[in-house]
């Protein structure tokens, strides 16, 4: 009977999983059907539409899939943690290329460039980038911003506008960025999670980093918030387990890297969740206050143009409010963007939250998880989750350290992705 027990918590939360999508779709149906207006869910309560596609593209990911559940697996188990480590940031990059290969959407590649890269000849309409800080949240409020402008911090803007006067242009380098925040991301939860809950746990997770559906949503500009905010995030709390020298300049790295990552993205602040976390229970004040100023620094020095983090905040959410989150509602994502987000994570990942007995993974996945939960009670995430929540993913991801014989659970989660990849059609 003991030896059934696992098979059958397994079969218990796998039905759980399955369930709470079906409700959320089932309920979505209804919502769907009773709205005043067009919610731009044509995959209720996912972005894009649903269009069975079958297609070459397709046999990317099944290959890069394989490879990755075959030899991934082995070589975090036997090769020097640097190598490893390395090795899982490049895998996670190329399934999430592969990934891309397989969708059917004609913009999957033009993502960045249609929602910010386009748009940075508003920096110079605006006479440079002083006065573009300055007249931002002015431009906010009036609506006549793209919708990913409205919705986020100057930073990323600014940044293509930069690289474009060094000549780093155009759709390869666009990509390339993206991509290098998928690996950045991948690399960041391996050092936290390695940090936090030991070389063995981190080893262990590091394949489900990689193979996760939450891979077919990953190009575009959310990526690379996930790479820069849990770059710092990995600073920081590397930083609390060290003295010193190595810890001041981990430190110093870790608040200037969170500063920019506010400067992309308003929720980053939520992975201040995971930091407090860490750094409450090793009781390294230090790093929280040091780590704390110079991101403070960071998001202050753009006040010298006339632009105010906080303001640039609260317009946001007046342009969210006013947009066709309207249209959405509260209620209803506050389960459906939980059931996109258990999608995305995958169905290995409900088995593995289930079975996770670290305490010290928890600590890390178990905050994570409270970020989210203050995310979408926010009321800041009417659906998109799926990208929008990028930056969390990892982390969560994390506790497939829990699952033994690896190999297995990492198939269902390819299974899982690539029902995804052919038969929904969105652009990111």
């Amino acid at each position: 009977m003991t030896d059934r027990r696992p098979a059958l918590q397994a079969a218990a939360v796998l039905a759980a999983w399955a369930l709470l999508l079906a409700l959320a779709w089932l309920l979505g149906q209804h919502k769907l059907a009773t709205a005043a207006a067009d919610l731009k869910l044509d995959a209720m309560p996912l972005y894009g539409s649903w269009e069975w596609h079958l297609h070459p593209g397709l046999l990317a990911p099944v290959a890069v899939g394989a490879l990755t559940i075959g030899y991934l697996p082995r070589i975090c188990e036997r090769w020097r943690w640097r190598y490893a480590a390395v090795a899982t940031a490049v895998a996670g990059a190329a399934f999430s290329a592969a990934m891309a290969l397989a969708h059917s959407h004609p913009r999957t590649w033009t993502d960045l460039d249609h929602h910010y890269a386009r748009h940075t000849a508003l920096v110079d309409a605006a006479g440079g980038p002083g006065a573009f800080l300055e007249t931002y949240t002015a431009v906010q409020l009036t609506g006549e911003f793209p919708v990913h402008l409205q919705s986020h911090p100057p930073g990323l803007v600014l940044c293509l506008w930069a690289a474009e006067q060094l000549g780093l242009e155009g759709l390869v380098f666009q990509n390339a960025v993206v991509k290098l925040g998928v690996a950045a991301a991948v690399a960041a939860a391996l050092a936290i999670g390695r940090e936090v809950a030991g070389e063995r746990q981190a080893r262990r997770a590091a394949p489900f980093l990689v193979i996760a559906p939450a891979a077919f949503w990953q190009n575009n500009a959310d990526l690379v918030f996930a790479g820069a905010a849990l770059a710092a995030l990995a600073c920081l709390v590397l930083a609390t387990g060290r003295t010193g020298v190595r810890a001041a300049a981990l430190t110093a790295a870790g608040g200037l890297l969170a500063g920019a990552a506010l400067m992309l993205s308003f929720s980053a602040a939520l992975l201040a969740v995971p930091l407090l976390a860490v750094a409450v229970r090793r009781r390294r004040w230090g790093v929280l206050l040091g780590g704390g100023a110079l991101a403070a620094a960071v998001v202050l020095l753009p006040l010298l143009w006339g632009y105010w983090w906080l303001d640039g905040l609260a317009a946001t959410r007046e342009r969210y409010a006013a947009g066709v989150a309207a249209a959405r509602g509260y209620w209803y994502f506050l389960l459906a963007n939980l059931a996109v987000f258990a999608l995305a994570l995958g169905p290995a990942l409900a088995v593995a939250l289930a079975r996770l007995r670290d305490r010290r993974m928890w600590i890390v996945v178990g905050s994570c998880l409270a970020a989210v939960a203050a995310a979408d009670l926010s009321g800041l995430s009417s659906s998109e989750v799926e990208r929008i929540w990028q930056p969390f993913m990892p982390l969560v991801l994390l506790a497939g350290a829990a699952l033994t014989r690896p190999r297995a659970w990492l198939g269902l989660q390819l299974a899982a992705a690539l029902v995804l990849a052919a038969a929904l059609r969105v652009q990111w």
